[in-house]
């Protein structure tokens, strides 16, 4: 009966998703009352075995419909990180940075060095890559613009060894969520440009003070060797909720970003 109940309530709040925050409320209490009832003070069945399964993913979708847009965004960036620093080898190649800190100028120097074995995307079995590079989350850096590197003809292992700067308080790359992403694209010359791959890097590694890259010797250190990686953001359940958020215009411009790359995807 309690699995029955629980997989009554997970599909109705599947169903109802982008409704007020007193709806998920309003399961989060039914739930825990029915916890207790079938727990009946130690009599009935045990905790341990009622918070598993089902129980641990109804509980993990209540509490993030119940967050903001811009903490499920910030969530999104945690996951995207956590899922970076287990990626070792992936058939969408690797691209070589540097990142270093000058804390007196609050400035964030990216060298974008090179890339190596991206997937080919044109008919000629090579591509046409560039690389985006942006500050992310966007609420968290308003002002900072994205910014791209040259296009580089017909081939898999591009070599861009361009800087771009960006300015980085402290008040900023203190939180978790902040990071670099590098998204690298194929150019099209008459059609929309092919997403290739993009990778992942928080803040931390390079501003935080007693870092190596967190000064102006850090245009010594080694640089940094992302792996690609190409997921469906449409497979994230982060996404399915912001998507449901129709009236929400920071919830509706994050998802329309990743529509695109998803969009573009599909076309190869």
């Amino acid at each position: 009966m309690w699995e029955l109940l629980l997989r009554m309530i997970l599909d109705m709040v599947t169903e109802n998703r982008g409704v007020q925050v007193e709806f998920y409320n309003r399961f989060q209490y039914t739930v825990e009352t029915l916890l207790q009832f079938f727990h009946v003070k130690e009599d009935g069945l045990s905790l341990e075995d009622m918070k598993s399964g089902d129980y641990k993913v109804l509980d993990e979708e209540l509490r993030l419909n119940k967050c903001s847009s811009f903490d499920l965004i910030e969530h999104y960036y945690l996951e995207k990180i956590s899922l970076q620093k287990t990626l070792k080898h992936t058939p969408y190649g690797r691209i070589s940075v540097k990142c270093y800190y000058d804390p007196p100028e609050q400035r964030l120097t990216v060298e974008i060095l090179h890339a190596a074995d991206i997937i080919a995307l044109d008919a000629n079995g090579l591509s046409d890559p560039f690389v985006i590079v942006e500050l992310c989350p966007h609420h968290l850096f308003p002002a900072a613009k994205s910014q791209r590197t040259q296009v580089k003809l017909k081939t898999l292992h591009p070599v861009f060894d361009e800087l771009f700067y960006f300015h980085v308080s402290p008040e900023q790359y203190r939180h978790r969520y902040a990071c670099l992403t590098f998204t690298v694209m194929d150019y099209d010359w008459l059609s929309t440009n092919d997403f290739a791959g993009e990778a992942v890097a928080p803040l931390s590694d390079f501003c935080w003070p007693g870092r190596p890259n967190a000064s102006a010797a850090g245009k010594n250190v080694q640089p940094v060797i992302l792996h690609l990686s190409r997921s469906k953001p449409s497979d994230k359940p982060i996404m399915r909720m912001l998507d449901a958020r129709t009236g929400d215009r920071e919830a509706q411009e994050f998802v329309r970003r990743l529509k695109e790359i998803e969009k573009s995807m599909e076309e190869d």
